[in-house]
């Protein structure tokens, strides 16, 4: 990690990185060529007013990913001005639009599709963002279940989080859909039950 943080500031040499840290430069090359095969670092010639053009290393844009992140606190600071603002209600409205909005993007891969694949397209879409959701048979209808919240830190302070699932499944299912278990009441997962849609009522035979 020493030497991703010293290649955050700048691009460096192997011999610059094995002077600041202290250590050889072949333990510096060691490392580096680990964390070029993992994709974290890229090497590039840099040619120098005299001799052989140095070698520099870089962070790559993967690199990012290993350095601390605080989306979910500032998330947080911002729906708390938003609540202050506006109150609760705004709150629920802002989270009722980004389900509107995600809704919009999934409809168009639904068109012409039953209850069932749509639900299982709609399952699928929500799993993407990591939540490792799945639906499993109920007696009311299906549950949907979120077994991870990519959301959970900001979900236990705003429990308006755990609605944009509901409704994008209302939206898409057209059906009604009603929370059973949920992270903001401190269960272990949240959980959905989507229920079936009516089953067409049989014609009454024409009386004689």
């Amino acid at each position: 990690m020493e030497i991703l943080e010293l290649l955050r500031r700048k691009p460096l040499s192997a011999e610059s990185i094995s002077s600041d840290l202290g250590i050889t430069p072949n333990a510096v090359r060691q490392h580096l060529t680990n964390l070029e095969r993992d994709g974290l670092v890229r090497s590039e010639p840099q040619r120098a007013k005299r001799g052989r053009p140095a070698l520099l290393f870089f962070l790559t844009e993967r690199a990012d990913s290993v350095f601390p992140k605080r989306y979910g606190q500032l998330a947080s600071m911002v729906l708390q001005e938003v609540r202050d603002i506006g109150g609760e209600q705004m709150l629920d409205e802002i989270f009722k639009r980004l389900a509107q909005r995600h809704a919009a993007e999934v409809a168009p891969s639904l068109n012409g599709a039953g209850f069932d694949e749509r639900l299982k397209k709609v399952v699928a879409w929500i799993g993407r963002a990591g939540t490792l959701a799945e639906a499993q048979p109920a007696e009311e209808g299906v549950r949907v279940i979120i077994h991870n919240c990519p959301f959970r830190a900001t979900a236990l302070k705003f429990p308006q989080v755990c609605t944009i699932t509901p409704h994008l499944l209302t939206q898409l299912l057209d059906v009604p859909v009603s929370q059973e278990k949920s992270i903001h009441r401190r269960d272990p997962y949240c959980s959905f039950v989507v229920q079936r849609p009516s089953e067409p009522a049989d014609s009454a035979p024409d009386d004689q």
